[in-house]
């Protein structure tokens, strides 16, 4: 069997395929193969000579005097393999390679096509793994009944569950389709991939598909908050205080938002600025709408936001996605109130407050407090979860006054 041996170095080659997995499952066949000629209780087994490129097959015969079955050897043949063999006993018996020729070629066959289609699946599903959590590119194969878009990858076939779509996605049979890979299963038929176009994560990636700055990290997206077919709000941010992120992911003209609203089904998509002030952050979210003002209760993770009586409709936008949105997107509890409806304190009241908090910290006078609320800070709360990089940041604040702030906000100190 000096061919077969030759095949299966020639495709585990060609193929990339590791020889001695491919040896063993053309051992385990052939075994298989030799125990359906010659019983199943006949013990088998197949050895390979590497050295000599040779697959020997051999099959244990019990010794009789007329042989009835394919599992036995008459006295006199046995003697040829072994001279003391008696009646009864049993014996190897190397089996001449024509008597399984058409047998083992066939096994070979299937056996190397069953290990290729293995090695084909696994690197498959290692070529998608990889690319979970992007944008992958495919066609349209069938929709069927369930509205489930079946997209054809040329080498694996995934699905776009209904739930999976935008109300804005419209497509047939032959459209190119991109899609967000959510996850790759291991399937008997193959490998099967799970798409999506509601995701958030989608938003995202169409961002980093568009936008330069955003793919090499000049430009972060914070978080993005969707409601698939209506509107989406995302959030950026830039390292570089000299960058405009809003303007960035813009582009110039609209252009780099146009591509990503068109590819949306014209999806409305609010871009703000991320902060690491709450209240900024909030009056941002509640975009195209404009904040008055904020109020927040940090422990219940609760805000209040006040925008004019004009802006109301807007702040809270169609059946209240607007407002559903600026929440996911902060992880607050936004409750929006109209300014006629809002019980306003006296005109520099609140920043007195204010400014008396940030005085109870070391090393702050009244010129320091009035300098982090210029800042856009509105309590200790907010200096701290902006960070002491924020803070040594500010402009006119100084490292050594921002550091020793830092020291009493971390360990609570009071002057």
């Amino acid at each position: 069997m000096k061919e077969l041996f030759e095949l299966v170095a020639s495709i585990a080659k060609e193929h990339d395929l590791s020889i001695d997995e491919l040896l063993d499952t053309i051992k385990d066949a052939m075994k298989a193969a030799a125990q359906r000629k010659f019983g199943e209780d006949i013990p088998v087994e197949v050895v390979v000579d590497k050295e000599k490129g040779l697959f020997q097959l051999y099959v244990e015969k019990k010794v009789v005097s007329h042989p009835q079955s394919a599992g036995e050897i008459s006295l006199s043949e046995a003697k040829n393999y072994k001279e003391n063999a008696r009646r009864g006993s049993k014996l190897k018996v190397l089996i001449d390679p024509k008597e399984m020729g058409r047998i083992a070629a066939a096994t070979a066959e299937n056996a190397v096509l069953k290990m290729f289609k293995e090695a084909e699946r696994r690197s498959t599903f290692e070529e998608y793994e990889k690319k979970e959590g992007k944008i992958i590119t495919g066609m349209v194969w069938s929709v069927d009944v369930h509205g489930n878009i079946i997209v054809d990858f040329k080498n694996t076939m995934g699905v776009l569950p209904q739930r999976e779509q935008s109300p804005a996605d419209k497509f047939i049979v032959g459209d190119i389709i991109r899609v967000y890979l959510l996850s790759v299963r291991r399937e008997a038929r193959g490998v099967k991939l799970i798409l999506s176009r509601t995701h958030p994560g989608f938003v995202r990636e169409l961002f980093v598909k568009e936008v330069p700055e955003v793919r090499d990290g000049g430009v972060e997206i914070k978080a993005v908050a969707r409601g698939p077919g209506q509107r989406t709000k995302v959030a950026v941010y830039a390292k570089d205080s000299r960058i405009d992120p809003v303007g960035t992911c813009v582009g110039s003209k609209g252009v780099r938002i146009t591509a990503v609203v068109k590819e949306l089904g014209d999806e409305k998509i609010d871009v703000i600025k991320w902060s690491h002030n709450a209240s900024v952050l909030i009056a941002n979210s509640i975009s195209p709408a404009k904040a008055l003002a904020v109020e927040i209760d940090e422990e219940n993770r609760k805000a209040l936001v006040v925008v004019s009586d004009e802006d109301f409709p807007i702040a809270i936008g169609k059946k209240g996605i607007n407002a559903r949105l600026a929440a996911k997107l902060t992880g607050y509890n936004i409750d929006i109130v109209k300014s006629s409806e809002y019980n306003w304190k006296e005109e520099g009241e609140e920043e007195e407050e204010i400014i008396r908090e940030f005085c109870r910290l070391k090393g702050v006078g009244e010129k320091v407090a009035e300098t982090l609320y210029n800042a856009g800070y509105e309590s200790v709360d907010d200096l701290k979860r902006a960070g002491k990089k924020a803070l040594l940041n500010i402009k006119g604040l100084g490292k050594k006054r921002g550091n020793l702030i830092w020291e009493h906000i971390i360990h609570g100190e009071e002057t």
